[in-house]
Order: C-alpha cells, then sequence, then structure tokens
C-alpha cells in the first residue's frame, strides 16, 4: 500500500479523506494505473472545472494489466477496452471490473491463456507430500489425458467434434485447444508405442527367460503345429525334460467339449427355454406383462437372457435364471395367449437335475479361466472331480442323465490320454496336496494304474529339478579361467585324466551310493516327505506367497515352482481379449484399421493394468450397444 507524508498507510488515508468528505466513495478499481498526466487531471475535471469531490488514486486490480482505458466523458464515465480482441466495457464511479474479468477469463478468444503469466496462479495438492505448488496448464498433458480416455473407454474418435462435449471443454478449461479426430487418433498411436516400449523394457530386464510350456486349443492344427516345432527345429534342446511338458491343452475348453457332448442329448428342452427368453424380450409389451406375472408370483423381477450356443457356461446361466423365473414363466404362459413355448412339469423336472450337475463343470470353469492367480496347480484335482461326476452319473435314476454322462465319459477319456505329467507335477507343488492328492485321485479313477503314473511324476519331477540345480550351479560358478582348455592339452594328460577317471569310476558310484543312505535329503525329497499345509483345497490359498516364505529353504525347487505356476491352464483371458471385436468394430468405429484396431486393443488392456496395480479399476466402456438391443430396434 501506499504511503503517506506523515507515515499513514492508504486505508488511513481513506478513512482521513472519508471523515473530510462525506461524498467520498472509496474506489479501487475507478481509476487505471495507466491514466497519468493529462488522463489523470481530466478525470478530476468535470466540464473544464476542477471537481473537489473526486479523487485521482491509483487502481489495484490485476484486470487492468489486460485492458486501456479510454478517455473520460463529461459525465465521468469511460471505456475500458481489451488489449486483445478490442472489446469495450463502460466503466465509472459506480461500476466494477466484473464484467472485464469475465471476459478474460471465459469470453476473449484472442487471450493467451496457454501462457502462465497471463493468468493468476491456481494452487494444486501434492497429494504424496499434501504440499501445494503453483498448478500450470499442460496443453500436451490435457491431449494425452483425452487420447487415455477414448482408448480406455472406446470412444469413437469423431467424440471431439460431438457439440456439447466441445462445449463441456471449454467451458472446463477454454485454454485447451480441442484437437481434431485425426489427432486424437495420432496421440492414441504414441501411447501404444509407448506402452510398447515399456513392455520390451520390462521382457528385457528379465534376468531369467525361457520358454517353458505353451497352452493351445483343442485342433488339429494346433497339434500340427507343436509337432512341426518340436522336430523341424531346434527348440527342442532348449525345452525342460526335452519337450515332455511343452504342449498344454486348454482345460476350459475341454470341458467345454465334454458339455456340448452331453448337451447334445436335449436340444429339446434347452432350445425351448431359449425360445422363452428370446419371445418375452422381444417387445417392452411383453416384457411389461412378463413384470406383471413376477409381481403376481411375488418373485423379484430379473431382465430374460439367452445364452450364446457355442458356449456352454452361458446356457448354464440361462438355465439357472429360468429355473429361478420358473413361476413368472409358468404365469406368463397364461398372460399371453400366443405364447407357445411352455414347457411341461416334466420338462422343468428335467431342467432342475441337469443344472444340478452341470454346477459342477461351471464352478470349475469359473476356478480356472482366473487371471489374477495361478491355475495350473488347481487343475488336476478338479478334472478329477469332474470325472468322478461323470461316472456318479452314470447310476443317475433319470435316462437322460445316463446317456448324457455316456457321451461326456468317451470325449474326457480321449482328453485324459493326451495329458502329460505337467498337471499332475503343479498339483504336487501345491503344499495343501503333494502325492497325497494326486494318488487319491488316481486310485478313484484308474486303480490299475495308480501306482505306475505315480512312479512316472516321481522320476519326470526328479529329471526336471536335477535341470534345475545343474542351471543354477552353472550360474553360481563359471569355470576356472587359469584351467587349461582341452584345446590346449596334449594328448597324453588326456589319455592319463581318462585313465584316472575310469580307475575311480566304481569307487565314485559306491561313495554316490553310500551318500544316499545317511539321510541327506535333496530339496525335492525333504519338501515331498514333510507334512502338508492345513490349508483348505476350497480356501482362497495364496501359493506364491507361500513359496516365496520357502525359498530360503527349497530355493531350486521354489524357482522351479515359479516358472511352472506361470503357465496357464487356460485360453479364456487371451481369447477374451480378440472376443471384443464386436464392440470395438461398432456401428460408429467399423472403419478402423487394422493398425489402429492393434493399437487400442493393446494399449487399453496395458492401461487397464497400470490402473488395477494401484488398486483401482476401470469400469466397462459406456458407449457400447449390445447386438440384442440392435436386433430390437431393428425389428
Amino acid at each position: 500500500m501506499g504511503i503517506g507524508i506523515h507515515g499513514e498507510t492508504q486505508e488511513e488515508i481513506e478513512r482521513i479523506q472519508i471523515q473530510a468528505d462525506p461524498t467520498y466513495e472509496p474506489d479501487d478499481e475507478a481509476t487505471p494505473a495507466a491514466a497519468t498526466g493529462g488522463e489523470a487531471a481530466a478525470a478530476a475535471t468535470v466540464g473544464g472545472e476542477e471537481n473537489p469531490t473526486k479523487k485521482t488514486r491509483k487502481t489495484t486490480s490485476d484486470v487492468w494489466k489486460h485492458f486501456t482505458r479510454g478517455p473520460v466523458q463529461s459525465n465521468g464515465s469511460y471505456y475500458g477496452t481489451c488489449n486483445y480482441c478490442g472489446e469495450k466495457y463502460l466503466q465509472g464511479q459506480q461500476r466494477g471490473t466484473s464484467s472485464m474479468r469475465n471476459h478474460i477469463d471465459k469470453k476473449c478468444k484472442k487471450f493467451p491463456r496457454n501462457k502462465p503469466e497471463a493468468l493468476q496462479k491456481l494452487l494444486q495438492a501434492k497429494s504424496e507430500r499434501d504440499v501445494l505448488v503453483a498448478w500450470r496448464f499442460d496443453q500436451m498433458k490435457c491431449r494425452k489425458g483425452l487420447a487415455k480416455m477414448v482408448i480406455a473407454h472406446e470412444y469413437p474418435f469423431n467424440c471431439v467434434n460431438h457439440h456439447f462435449f466441445r462445449d463441456f471443454l471449454n467451458e472446463l478449461q477454454p485454454a485447451f485447444n480441442i484437437p481434431s479426430r485425426t489427432t486424437l487418433r495420432a496421440d492414441c498411436m504414441k501411447i501404444y508405442e509407448e506402452e510398447q516400449v515399456n513392455l520390451y523394457e520390462m521382457f528385457g530386464n528379465l534376468s531369467y527367460k525361457r520358454v517353458f510350456s505353451l497352452v493351445l486349443d483343442n485342433a488339429s492344427s494346433n497339434d500340427a503345429c507343436i509337432s512341426e516345432l518340436l522336430y523341424s527345429t531346434t527348440i527342442k534342446d532348449d525345452l525342460p525334460v526335452e519337450g515332455k511338458i511343452f504342449h498344454q491343452r486348454c482345460g476350459c475348453h475341454i470341458l467345454n467339449l465334454i458339455v456340448q457332448d452331453g448337451l447334445n442329448t436335449l436340444h429339446k428342452e434347452i432350445d425351448c427355454i431359449r425360445e422363452t427368453m428370446k419371445w418375452i424380450k422381444h417387445s417392452q409389451r411383453r416384457i411389461e406383462k412378463f413384470k406383471l406375472a413376477c409381481s403376481q408370483m411375488n418373485i423379484p423381477y430379473k431382465k430374460p437372457q439367452w445364452d450364446v450356443p457355442t458356449r456352454w457356461n452361458s446356457t448354464y446361466l440361462m438355465l439357472e435364471l429360468a429355473l429361478e423365473l420358473k413361476l413368472a414363466i409358468v404365469r406368463y404362459a397364461s398372460l399371453d395367449k400366443k405364447f407357445s413355448k411352455a414347457l411341461s412339469d416334466s420338462q422343468w423336472g428335467i431342467l432342475n437335475e441337469l443344472v444340478k450337475h452341470l454346477k459342477v463343470f461351471y464352478e470349475a470353469t469359473l476356478k480356472l479361466s482366473g487371471t489374477k492367480y495361478p491355475t495350473l496347480n488347481l487343475f488336476f484335482s478338479e478334472f478329477c472331480e469332474v470325472y468322478l461326476t461323470i461316472k456318479r452319473m452314470a447310476s443317475n435314476e433319470y435316462p437322460f442323465i445316463v446317456n448324457m454322462g455316456t457321451q461326456m465319459h468317451a470325449k474326457f477319456n480321449k482328453y485324459w490320454s493326451m495329458g502329460n505329467s505337467l498337471l499332475a507335477i503343479a498339483c504336487v507343488l501345491d503344499p495343501r496336496c503333494k502325492l497325497d492328492v494326486v494318488q487319491y485321485y488316481m486310485e478313484e479313477m484308474c486303480p490299475d494304474e495308480c501306482e505306475n503314473f505315480i512312479s512316472n511324476i516321481k522320476e519326470c519331477m526328479s529329471e526336471l529339478y536335477n535341470e534345475y540345480v545343474q542351471a543354477k550351479a552353472e550360474e553360481q560358478g563359471a569355470p576356472d579361467q587359469n584351467q587349461p582348455s582341452m584345446s590346449k592339452r596334449n594328448k597324453s594328460d588326456v589319455g592319463a585324466s581318462s585313465m584316472a577317471s575310469d580307475r575311480k569310476a566304481g569307487l565314485k558310484d559306491y561313495l554316490k551310493g553310500r551318500k544316499g543312505t545317511t539321510g541327506t535329503k535333496t530339496e525335492l525329497e525333504e519338501y515331498l516327505s514333510s507334512d502338508r499345509d492345513d490349508a483348505n483345497l476350497d480356501d482362497d490359498f495364496d501359493i506364491l506367497s507361500w513359496w516365496k516364505m520357502k525359498a530360503p529353504r527349497f530355493p531350486v525347487l521354489a524357482q522351479l515352482t515359479r516358472d511352472i505356476l506361470a503357465v496357464p491352464i487356460s485360453t479364456v483371458a487371451s481369447e477374451s481379449a480378440f472376443s471384443t471385436s464386436g464392440r470395438v468394430l461398432s456401428q460408429v468405429r467399423s472403419s478402423l484399421s487394422d493398425e489402429s484396431i492393434e493399437a487400442l486393443l493393446c494399449a487399453q488392456d496395458w492401461l487397464r493394468v497400470s490402473i488395477a496395480e494401484t488398486g483401482k479399476l476401470i469400469p466397462a466402456p459406456l458407449w457400447t450397444i449390445e447386438e440384442e438391443d440392435i436386433n430390437e430396434e431393428g425389428q
């Protein structure tokens, strides 16, 4: 503030002036700082005469940094002209600067908002330290945020052309220059390329890389591909146990094929339920009538849904929903005289029994298709439980269940014979199971083959464990550089060394045999001989944390287990990524190029993973059109 001659502050000077002149009205913004010289004199005169009641003062409002004051008129008013667009605002003794400030903040299209010095500084809190820092607008950060939004929520590129979306962004931040759809696509591609580089760097920084297993669907072309890969290339030399555990078949796909064969025996009843769901949902009038039926039968209304015939689990969910709505569906049949798909009581009984038996398959599919936990160690026990369920179906009182079980049993035997030892090894490496669980199921399923199967499992595990022991020894100890290489030794040295080795071969074998009798055990032997973990097989068990805790005790076996449990037993997660094509290539995005599709799908998945690591989830896309809704609109 200004200081008077005797040291008074500006506020004290104004108080003295008000006491001396009651008509004086202080106004900080009445006279701009630019008004000097003749303009200041004009402000103090009216009609060429001095105006003793009007005082000339400097202004304190920062709005005058962006406006120029015009000459004072006879009535004491004047115009403030915008320095950027030329817009004029009438000012006077009783007028403030709100209109001019609003013009700068929202209306002026030529105001340089992207320059931090042109704006009053805003503060934002840094969450990690809870400190306030000056906020600065960043055009590129805003564009990147917009691109991430489009990728994650599957918005069309031309959303930036939507009228009210542009209005919203302008009101939110007028300084943001909204990009075109071409620029937005380029920004999305840039994010994809950045995330791709990060992925390459992550794989490049892995200290231990090894091809362990390959999981594929059960197609003959995949089997031929594996054979060609193993026997026509050198990859077999780098695979564990010479590729015996390399090829894995998708467990969920096997279950799907088994159940589909069984469901073919009941296609009439299933088709009837499917057509019932479609009939009710065909029009809004039928839906309202079905809601009335639910209300009359005191049943909570649920939206009718039908299945995808190629996915048996969706068929199970459709049948389960139909049984929940059974009374309402029966009541609806009496309300809608045109409805001709009503089921008899015996058919409802068949469906009820069918759902009971399918529940085991459905729960196994859910468990094996998980992505947040290892699944390979779960497959053996789940698959064996499925077999025992099929076996019990042979003695069921319903003939259709017996027939269905016969069809399933034939398909099960086909894929059981194609199985390999890795599934049982993963089960053994589960501390809740070990060899006890494997032996139990084998005695229940194939008692004649149990002993031979267990022996093969032990042999394969021992061979695999020894390979890891050898690899770890090679990593920890390099050959002595001072020892002469074999090529530098003369033939006599080689011969002498060979003869000495031959002479002591018997002694070495004897000592090796004696070592096994002294009680010293390998990590594998110690693990198998120790007690099983008390955790229940049906509980949520973090097997990776268990092995991490036991790593100091079983360092080699822990590394082996880590690699085995990294193998997924299902391709559902990877297939679901490509199943989004129908949603990504919707009616509003049908012209996307293959390059754009790849970038959007991959970048979306990578962004979702980065969000999930923070404990948050990205909700489902908002701008989606269900196929059934399109069909209804078309009808």
